[in-house]
């Protein structure tokens, strides 16, 4: 008996060891559990019974460890998810690229994409936002080819809509769910590859921005720093670099190659030019990625005529300033500053769920839960709370209260 049991832990080992090599993936980020499901589905699909087996088949088989990678992977989005991203995306395009046509075309990458929700929503954004679609290029790339091909028919159930918008326009009807208009589908292009891959997308221009989030906090530290050099290949010198809210940057060997840009609630980085030195903010006027000429000196006005104040800034709501914070990795006092609100204001969904986000971010995970926990005592449709917690139940192995957060995940309005 104490054989047998030594010998599946050496098969998990085994296993766990193969993913990691393919797609840098660290076990404790979503639990042993979710690997074993994944694991038996596959020997179910084969026929098999003794998982040693399975670990020397998968071992030696392309094919059969891309079949795993497809069990293991979650592809779970939606369109416009955390929407801060793409207001900054729209806001930066019309600034720097709808008013210059002889500007190049603008660049954007989304890797992983899963089932196509976020370069789609990317697209969408850039056409909402008056940029014509000859005037930019969108690839997204993603490990899971069965992720791919549901990218490619742009077919979706009411699971990928949240919230409301104008981009809503852009679908239609089907028997399947809802259809993105053909026009779009075609703007983007989608390739099979590992961010792993020191060669992914080699020869291909840098791009203005890139969305790679919610992936480094599933890989182990050597694996992110594979992903983070092909990143540096990839971010153009003054483009930006979308992340997660619980992904980090841990590079303690050498000079960081992103640092956050404090845009609020977005996690934005951009290229660090040295150690400790923060970039550019992002609102200054740029031109063909060179800084603009300087201003012509102003006229100075009589002294009669004094000048008029400027007005003063708006001030930043708490909860910028506690997003804003944890962007730049001080959770302490991020958390803080939520606490502070809820004190002064009451508690409030929108705030816990930034709370669960902060802890998830620092590395708590149950302090994270029962943040999301609370935000949907407050919110019981908190669709991103409800997220949250279907994931942090698959990394503890319970799978039963998993189900249970995306069987209320599925009750959401259609478009």
């Amino acid at each position: 008996m104490i054989n047998n049991k030594l010998q599946m832990i050496d098969d998990q080992k085994e296993i766990e060891s193969l993913l990691a090599r393919r797609i840098g993936l660290d076990p404790t980020s979503t639990g042993p559990h979710v690997i074993g499901v994944a694991v038996r589905r596959r020997m179910a699909d084969l026929g098999l019974r003794d998982v040693s087996e399975y670990a020397a088949m998968a071992s030696g088989s392309e094919s059969e460890q891309q079949a795993l990678i497809e069990e293991v992977v979650v592809p779970e989005s939606w369109f416009f998810r955390d929407d801060r991203p793409f207001r900054w995306l729209s806001d930066r395009v019309r600034e720097g690229w709808v008013g210059r046509p002889g500007r190049p075309a603008f660049r954007a990458l989304s890797i992983p994409c899963a089932g196509g929700q976020e370069p789609y929503s990317i697209a969408i954004a850039l056409l909402d936002a008056g940029l014509p679609a000859r005037r930019f290029w969108v690839d997204a790339v993603d490990v899971s080819a069965r992720s791919l091909e549901m990218a490619r028919r742009g077919v979706y159930s009411a699971n990928a809509f949240r919230g409301e918008g104008e981009w809503r326009r852009h679908f239609r009807p089907h028997a399947r769910g809802f259809e993105l208009d053909p026009a779009i589908r075609s703007t983007v292009q989608f390739v099979q590859g590992n961010a792993l891959d020191p060669k992914l997308l080699a020869g291909s221009d840098p791009y203005d921005v890139v969305f790679c989030r919610n992936l480094l906090i599933y890989l182990d530290r050597p694996s992110r720093a594979r992903v983070l050099s092909t990143l540096d290949r990839l971010v153009a010198d003054d483009g930006v670099l979308f992340l997660g809210h619980a992904d980090r940057i841990d590079e303690p060997d050498q000079a960081p190659r992103f640092v956050p840009t404090g845009e609020s609630g977005c996690f934005c980085h951009r290229r660090a030019t040295h150690l400790n030195v923060p970039p550019a903010p992002l609102s200054i006027p740029m031109l063909a990625g060179r800084m603009l000429p300087e201003p012509p000196p102003l006229r100075m006005l009589p002294v009669s005529e004094p000048a008029a104040p400027s007005p003063p800034s708006p001030p930043r709501s708490p909860m910028d300033e506690a997003a804003e914070l944890a962007n730049l990795g001080r959770y302490d006092e991020a958390i803080a500053a939520c606490e502070r609100q809820i004190h002064r204001k009451g508690p409030d969904a929108a705030v816990y769920y930034l709370m669960g986000m902060i802890r998830q971010a620092a590395g708590d995970r149950r302090a994270a839960e029962d943040c999301f926990h609370k935000t949907l005592y407050l919110d019981p449709r908190h669709d991103e709370a409800l997220l949250a917690l279907a994931l942090l139940a698959d990394r503890r192995g319970d799978q039963t209260a998993a189900a249970g957060y995306r069987r209320r995940l599925s009750g959401v309005s259609r478009p």
